[in-house]
């Protein structure tokens, strides 16, 4: 049976509204009848009822976080996870509690959003995902709702974290290019996402610096999330077209690749060298192990956090941007011999 406040008044010979007070902090209350009531709570195994409370305090310390795609294909994927487990880590630090919401298309997430903001349960949003043209986003901003987006954006009225994209495309290609590669690809392209958009800029402006031409032909678009990279490089070669370089937009993207060109009987990194983003765990397992950029997803979880509680709790309005920093980590499956 269920302790209620009334029992704790009870037993230590208080009001139930004093049992509130002592609940709330409230400075009005001796040290004393605080330590009492406290004391007994413990013993009586009592806990706060949290919507209550946030009825009276007018703070639930409930935020949203907002994850794309089906969550069968969201969550195999490691990024979710790690990224999930730097907010949960913080949020848990500084008292507050996660709201998890999947939404495979625009309406679910407007959806998803409407019933967060307008519904009284969480005092703020993180969305993880960034569109080139996000009406989201804009609709965010007109109820000036605190959110803070995982993904860089353009819009100067958005607080984000991201690592730097354009870097991370440009390093890759830079990488293929001084091992001598000329006829480089890239896996993964979704152009209604900032992240890919990025890294396909920065693979492009290396190609042009380092004088090479720029294939369209040898950049597979693929919806985001849900495509695999196992179709996406079968796309490739049955185009006709066999680079001597691969850069996939993510780790399991570049799996699916490699397993792809083993299938038509070439070699990895003999006759296709192979790089991802993301550096999971299997990367350093893999045979041959994988070249990948390590893009440090538990920082951005823990500094989206971070801004977004800032936003919460203070009366100063102001847009931040954050860039955690990625590494190379290069291994054998992009090292010619």
């Amino acid at each position: 049976m269920r302790v209620t406040i009334n029992d704790i008044a009870k037993k230590a010979k208080v009001s139930p509204s004093t049992v509130s007070r002592v609940i709330a902090d409230n400075p009005r209350i001796s040290k004393a009848t605080k330590e009492k009531v406290t004391k007994i709570m413990k013993e009586m195994d009592y806990h706060p009822n949290m919507i209550a409370r946030s009825l009276v305090n007018r703070s639930t310390k409930i935020i949203g976080v907002i994850i794309p795609g089906m969550a069968e294909h969201s969550f195999q994927h490691p990024f979710f996870p790690e990224l999930l487990g730097g907010i949960g880590s913080r949020a848990y630090e500084k008292g507050y509690k996660i709201l998890l919401s999947n939404v495979s298309t625009v309406d679910e997430e407007k959806q998803a959003l409407k019933e967060l903001t307008l519904g009284g349960i969480t005092e703020g949003i993180i969305l993880v995902t960034s569109r080139a043209q996000d009406r989201t986003i804009n609709e965010l901003i007109k109820t000036k709702f605190p959110f803070v987006v995982i993904g860089r954006s353009e819009n100067p009225y958005v607080n984000w974290v991201d690592n730097d994209n354009y870097l991370i495309g440009y390093e890759l290609a830079e990488h293929f290019i001084k091992q001598g590669h000329k006829k480089i690809a890239f896996l993964g392209f979704s152009p209604g996402y900032m992240v890919t958009k990025d890294r396909v800029k920065g693979y492009k402006k290396a190609l042009q610096d380092y004088g090479l031409p720029v294939e369209e032909g040898l950049i597979i678009e693929s919806k985001f999330i849900a495509d695999n990279g196992y179709d996406l490089m079968k796309r490739l070669l049955d185009q006709g077209e066999v680079p001597t370089g691969v850069i996939a937009c993510d780790d399991l993207l570049a799996f699916g690749a490699i397993k792809a060109i083993t299938d038509r009987g070439l070699r990895v990194p003999e006759d296709i060298a192979v790089a991802g983003i993301n550096n999971v765990p299997l990367a350093d397992y893999h045979n041959p192990p994988l070249t990948s950029v390590k893009i440090n997803a538990f920082s951005l979880g823990t500094k989206a956090f971070e801004m977004l509680q800032t936003i919460i709790e203070s009366e100063i309005k102001s847009f931040n941007r954050a860039t955690i920093p990625a590494e190379l980590v290069i291994r054998g499956s992009s090292l010619r011999s």
